[in-house]
């Protein structure tokens, strides 16, 4: 199952590099090899939700988890044929991104290291890293959403570059709060080193893409290439920012007040 689950993680990566490509400005070419990486992927997807689904116990995240994939799948290939309205497309660029972290969360919750004990910490800051790890995919959702509305010119750029201060911010703060309070922490600290590492890329490749945007007019491959970049590794912050989150959950216990 997680050989199955790493499979469907990269065929679903190279499947949003090539929609990002297409968004940028990449010709009928680029739309067929999309589509061609898509199908490809949405076998080994479709496989490891089924999976899931029937040899998760119920009541178990990884049962939960299975039908949450099968069913953006689904609702992804469908729009799959609809993208004449921009609405639509970018829904269907925002599923895609969402389906790309949730097969980075099966990769995780079907490895080896899943199944050992977790290393139990009690949070001490404010807010909590409980409320900061589920508003942070959220956020990082939302700024996917924003950069998807702006490739497909449903929105200006300043949404878009407003939204990118304000993750940056959340992400410093969570990532800090990791460091800060269990810098031995074998799990956390390695994640939240990732999800910093993955965000600042995001940023300077954010930076590149407007400023060879404003450089040009033309749908050159340099713009193609830096566009798509972006946008995946748009897609690998949410990835990181969902991996973080669940391993908050598993390893964080909320602060209990002592008895007076």
């Amino acid at each position: 199952m997680h050989g199955c689950a790493v499979t469907a993680a990269a065929l679903c990566l190279l499947s949003v590099l090539s929609g990002a490509a297409v968004t940028s400005g990449g010709d009928t070419s680029y739309e067929k090899i999309h589509e061609i990486i898509a199908s490809i992927a949405a076998a080994p997807t479709a496989i490891l939700a089924i999976w899931m689904i029937a040899k998760q116990p119920a009541g178990l995240a990884g049962k939960k988890l299975g039908w949450i994939i099968l069913a953006i799948l689904l609702a992804e290939g469908g729009l799959g044929s609809f993208q004449q309205a921009a609405g639509l497309a970018i829904l269907h660029a925002c599923l895609g991104q969402t389906l790309l972290a949730l097969t980075f969360a099966a990769a995780v919750y079907t490895g080896a290291a899943w199944t050992k004990k977790p290393e139990l910490v009690e949070d001490h800051g404010w807010p909590s890293l409980g409320s900061l790890g589920r508003i942070t995919p959220v956020f990082v959702l939302g700024q996917v959403a924003l950069g998807a509305a702006f490739r497909h010119k449903a929105l200006g750029v300043m949404p878009h570059l407003g939204g990118a201060v304000v993750i940056v911010m959340l992400i410093l703060c969570i990532c800090i709060f990791v460091m800060q309070q269990f810098p031995e922490h074998k799990t956390l600290r390695p994640c939240a080193n990732l999800l910093m590492a993955i965000a600042f890329t995001q940023v300077f490749l954010g930076i590149a893409a407007f400023t060879v945007r404003t450089m040009t007019t033309k749908t050159t491959p340099v713009v193609i290439g830096v566009t798509s970049a972006h946008a995946t590794v748009g897609a690998l912050t949410l990835a990181a920012a969902v991996i973080l989150h669940m391993q908050i959950r598993r390893n964080v216990r909320p602060h209990q007040e002592e008895p007076e």
